[in-house]
């Protein structure tokens, strides 16, 4: 069950990131493409900015998310594939202490208060760090997470079926 979790959990997640880098493909290709590019674009407007000045682009299309976004999910997907070698001596139910994981996202917080305060103006650099390092600590709770809930459901129907028998 454990590794069925982890591999749907990496399927999705690259998933996920490549349709970040597809909705500027499809915008180039153009024709039909643009509908569906345009479908990804607005998909992720509900939890991105996408201010053109703090976006990458490919072949002069934005992707669809922000710099900051982006890494967060890069760092996610990386930090999905070194999971299992980071966490091979642990079970893949075992969760770090949770000063890691708000370690990581005090650092992107205060990344983007310095910078909306007028503090400190933030670059590409911070955003990509901090949207990195919090994306790759957040696999090592997710995974845990998501490996026990769907344990704790597969329990639970093998006890209701084997009542109902």
């Amino acid at each position: 069950m454990e590794k069925k979790v982890y591999f749907i959990f990496l399927t999705l997640s690259c998933l996920w990131l490549g349709l970040i880098v597809l909705a500027p493909v499809l915008k180039q290709i153009g024709g039909f493409s643009l509908i569906i590019s345009r479908f990804i674009y607005d998909f992720f407007s509900v939890s991105c900015h996408q201010i053109d000045s703090r976006s990458y682009f490919l072949w002069g299309n934005k992707l669809a998310v922000c710099s900051r976004c982006f890494l967060i999910y890069i760092g996610f997907v990386t930090g999905a594939l070194a999971y299992p070698l980071i966490s091979k001596k642990k079970k893949f139910t075992d969760i770090p202490s949770i000063w890691i994981l708000l370690t990581a996202v005090l650092l992107l917080f205060t990344d983007a208060v310095l910078d909306i305060s007028g503090i400190l103006p933030n670059s590409f650099t911070t955003r990509a760090i901090t949207g990195f390092l919090t994306g790759f600590v957040l696999t090592f709770y997710l995974i845990p997470g998501f490996t026990l809930f769907f344990t704790e459901i597969k329990s639970i129907l093998k006890r209701k079926k084997k009542n109902e028998n």
